[in-house]
């Protein structure tokens, strides 16, 4: 058996976090995502030793970092898509490396590995052209929905149907085994007005008297929009059940580390520190004295979380700085600096969710505590303040006193004009009076 992993496309709806690097090369809890996807394979010990990557032009990180799959105990090889044209397209363009049963995943899909297992058992047991997954979801008419017989077997898929003609409550999982005969129904598909190409193959493969499928209720995250990074982390992060310090990493006798909490190689937890897990410090990454670490937080590698500095539930890249700082349920990617006194505000006074801008509107992030999203290499000064949702793309800087309340594109600068505050005569002799002279000096003024 083989697999492909889907890494390409533009990944819009995740700006500016797409703007310099791959959607898939975003870290969570040490590892690129497309990195947790590859360890699901292995845990799954379904027989995959080559995987193929599909990626888009120019994004030589992805190779980059994975390179031959050595490294992973696996073989990889890569294909690339040209252009954006769905998923079809996509799995199309690997097909020269392809030849035997597949599996087909997305690049920034986190589930438990045993999802893998079962949909290649079953795909095989019974001889099937298709196998999908299926989960129970709230709103169906966002997702891919089965149409299921009287028999509860799959005759179906409906992309986005309306809102109250779903054909039932349970959506496709972006996860799905094909025999070869998949591409004799891509050739056979064309591309139509709508974005289902995908869909719309694939279920010419479907058995008319209906298909078996796995019925899931497992964890299952999937990065669309900024926000689902603090899912996925969650996710991995509760997989985190015991204390795991890398002998390479030094804790001080004096500090505060909870047992679900991974340290990296040398690491360091500084005196009167607290880190609440679960939570993941990364290699090199030092937390400084009387900081706080709580309620979920992943650190990246060669971080300085400063003096008095608190992180609560958040996602931080490497070789980020911070000093005095409150980062409260954001995402900040590598190489930014936060100038002492800066926070993110992470909760409107009226308390409702946080809307996000994506593209030319917003949307909601369904969070009612949401602080602020940061691309790479940016920075702050003192005293700035990111209101909630606040998005700052790459090479952005965020001025001194700055109240930032809307989003800062790539390679700009906010920063307060002169006439923010006013010049006067000073009415107080500071060098002759007492101090209780000078108030009295301040009221006549």
């Amino acid at each position: 058996m083989q697999a492909v992993i889907l890494a390409g496309g533009i990944g819009k709806r995740i700006s500016p976090l797409g703007i310099n690097k791959p959607k898939a090369m975003f870290r969570v809890a040490g590892k690129p995502i497309i990195e947790h996807v590859l360890d699901k394979v292995k845990q799954a010990k379904i027989g995959v030793q080559e995987l193929v990557i599909v990626i888009s032009p120019g994004e030589n990180a992805i190779e980059e970092y994975l390179g031959d799959g050595s490294q992973f105990d696996l073989r990889l090889k890569y294909a690339i898509q040209e252009k954006p044209l769905g998923q079809a397209n996509a799995l199309l363009s690997a097909r020269e490396h392809l030849s035997e049963d597949i599996l087909v995943m997305n690049a920034n899909d986190i589930y438990d590995y045993r999802l893998l297992s079962e949909l290649a058992q079953l795909g095989q047991r019974k001889s099937l052209d298709v196998a999908l997954a299926g989960r129970e979801v709230v709103e169906p008419n966002k997702f891919g929905v089965m149409v299921l017989n009287s028999n509860k077997q799959l005759v179906g898929v409906i992309e986005k149907p309306q809102k109250g003609a779903e054909p039932s409550n349970i959506a496709v999982i972006g996860l799905y085994y094909f025999s070869p005969k998949v591409w004799d129904v891509l050739d056979s598909t064309p591309i139509g007005e709508t974005d289902d190409q995908f869909e719309r193959a694939y279920q010419k493969l479907i058995r008319p008297a209906g298909n078996d499928f796995i019925s899931y209720n497992g964890p299952f995250e999937t990065y669309k929009y900024p926000w689902d990074l603090f899912a996925i982390n969650d996710l991995l992060l509760s997989q985190v059940h015991e204390y795991r310090v890398d002998p390479h990493a030094k804790i001080s006798p004096v500090a505060i580390v909870d047992k679900n909490v991974f340290v990296e190689a040398n690491a360091r937890v500084l005196e009167y520190a607290v880190v609440r897990g679960p939570a993941y410090i990364g290699a090199g990454t030092i937390i400084g004295n009387h900081t706080l670490i709580r309620g979920g937080v992943s650190i990246g590698q060669n971080c300085v979380v400063g003096h008095a500095t608190e992180i609560t539930r958040s996602v931080i890249g490497d070789n980020v700085w911070f000093h005095k700082n409150f980062i409260g349920d954001s995402i900040i990617s590598d190489n930014c600096s936060f100038g002492a006194g800066t926070i993110t505000a992470n909760l409107r006074f009226d308390e409702t969710p946080i809307k996000i801008r994506v593209g030319a509107g917003r949307v909601s992030s369904g969070k009612k505590y949401f602080g602020a999203i940061m691309a790479e290499n940016c920075r702050t000064g003192c005293n700035a303040v990111l209101s909630p949702g606040t998005k700052v793309g790459p090479n952005a800087m965020v001025g001194p006193g700055v109240v930032l309340h809307d989003t800062l594109a790539a390679d700009k600068m906010a920063l307060l004009s002169k006439k923010s505050y006013l010049v006067s005569e000073n009415p107080v002799e500071l060098a002759t009076m007492s101090r209780s002279e000078q108030l009295k000096t301040l009221k006549r003024a």
